[in-house]
């Protein structure tokens, strides 16, 4: 998918009610053992459909049946916890992990570090005694200088901070150079308010959008308004009746289907989420790509952070519900970062 400029004028906007659906908690802000297995176990109603729109009764039930649980007498909490408990086991039993009388929280730590261990090898990462925050941090690393490498920055000798930072700037100076904006002699907040405000106006002109007497953040909520609707009308989604949120949200389940089919993965009887799983699996950059056109774009990778991870192993779940759009340009800049 070709990646486009929408992505740094609408990532403020995207964030408030657009595409996103992170599956994995953030571990890396917490220490306790406690904390980190609830937030990875929270990671699991993601996988399972609990995020943005979460599942309704019918389909939890048929979840719960689907992997061998009772349902008769128990509520949705309850069904939830035993789901997740349940996917728990069976990820640790695709992974060659002993099941055995191990309790839920063991058996998740085990899952955690043996997911991280496949990941560092892939990265050439030795992974021989080494605990789950290691091995976190130094495929974070590894990302970053991969990065860094393709943008032309030097790695030596420079921590994950020290290259985020020089990523970022890298970014925006790529970005700056393709609007036509000098960077000589200007800040990081300076160059991202100036390149921001260059790309939403080039794309509201693009659709035909007029910037007269408007203020940023009102063009690029225009903007991002028109974007998804046209997306509607490529995917046959109707619009009717629905929210910007809405038609978002099933724009992006329109998207991750239409890459699991390109893929060769079914879609019958999965969540979206659980579809998102088996992308990453078979092919993690394309849906990487996918989604950070679409929620983050340039802004993602050039100001809120490098890459798909941002500060952490991964982001927090997006919570649903109705967001208000009448966010100030200031206020859309600080939620990516700056």
């Amino acid at each position: 998918m070709k990646k486009s400029v929408l992505g740094l004028t609408v990532a403020g906007v995207l964030l408030l009610g657009g595409y996103a659906t992170t599956t994995l908690a953030n571990d890396d802000t917490t220490n306790s053992t406690g904390s980190k297995i609830g937030n990875f176990m929270m990671g699991f109603k993601g996988m399972m459909g609990f995020g943005h729109k979460g599942m309704d009764s019918e389909e939890l039930l048929d979840k719960a049946k689907d992997l061998g649980i009772e349902t008769r007498g128990k509520d949705a909490e309850t069904l939830i916890q035993e789901i997740q408990e349940a996917l728990i086991k069976q990820q640790a039993e695709d992974l060659g992990i002993k099941t055995t009388d191990k309790d839920i929280d063991t058996l998740a730590q085990e899952v955690q570090l043996a997911k991280l261990q496949e990941e560092a090898k892939s990265l050439d990462i030795k992974t021989d005694g080494k605990d789950a925050q290691t091995l976190r941090q130094e495929i974070r690393l590894a990302e970053l200088q991969k990065e860094a490498k393709e943008l032309g920055v030097t790695t030596d000798d420079k921590d994950a901070e020290t290259l985020k930072q020089e990523i970022r700037l890298a970014e925006l100076n790529k970005q700056a150079k393709e609007l036509g904006i000098t960077t000589e002699g200007k800040d990081l907040t300076t160059l991202s308010l100036e390149v921001y405000t260059a790309a939403v106006n080039k794309e509201a002109k693009d659709l035909g959008i007029s910037v007269e007497g408007k203020e940023i953040n009102e063009i690029a909520q225009e903007v991002y308004k028109a974007k998804v609707k046209a997306d509607a009308k490529e995917y046959n989604i109707t619009i009717d009746g629905k929210t910007i949120q809405q038609i978002a949200e099933e724009v992006k389940e329109g998207k991750i289907a239409k890459l699991a089919k390109d893929l060769g993965i079914s879609t019958t009887d999965k969540s979206t989420q659980e579809i998102m799983s088996e992308i990453k699996e078979k092919d993690a950059a394309k849906l990487e790509e996918l989604l950070g056109n679409e929620i983050f774009g340039m802004f993602g990778k050039g100001m809120g952070g490098s890459g798909h991870r941002g500060g952490g192993h991964s982001g927090g779940m997006h919570k649903g519900g109705e967001t208000q759009q009448g966010v100030s340009g200031t206020a859309t800049m600080s939620s990516m970062g700056l």
